[in-house]
């Protein structure tokens, strides 16, 4: 198994970029993450909600 190894530049420009690039995956997880959570709560509360309309 191949490690990779990042070595951050000491250039301010290098870091902000680094910074930027970390926050941007960070949001790419949670969005992925909220997106998978709405799902399986749509998955569960859709029978309930159809089976609730129904019933009146």
């Amino acid at each position: 198994m191949s490690e990779e190894r990042v070595i951050l530049s000491e250039r301010p420009e290098d870091l902000k970029k680094a910074v930027e690039w970390g926050r941007e995956q960070q949001k790419k997880i949670l969005n992925d993450k909220g997106e998978r959570l709405a799902d399986a709560l749509m998955e569960k509360m859709t029978p309930l909600i159809l089976q609730r309309n129904t019933s009146k």
